[in-house]
């Protein structure tokens, strides 16, 4: 018994087992934010791949 245990047994309160071990939340935890950065990676250099069509499509023939 942990420390824990033992005062959650003196006051009366029960304990509840998790649903997976603890460790199981932080794997999980770790993969979702991978995979979050991987989404952010994918739009790594968007707007310069689509410079040039913008500007092309903004001049309109007017030079200032």
């Amino acid at each position: 018994m942990n420390a824990v245990e033992i005062l959650a047994n003196t006051e009366g309160h029960e304990t509840f087992p998790l649903v997976l071990p603890a460790i199981a939340f932080g794997i999980i935890a770790a993969g979702f934010f991978t995979f979050l950065g991987l989404v952010t990676y994918s739009y790594k250099n968007v707007a310069a791949r689509h410079r040039q069509k913008w500007s092309e499509a903004s001049d309109h023939g007017a030079h200032h």
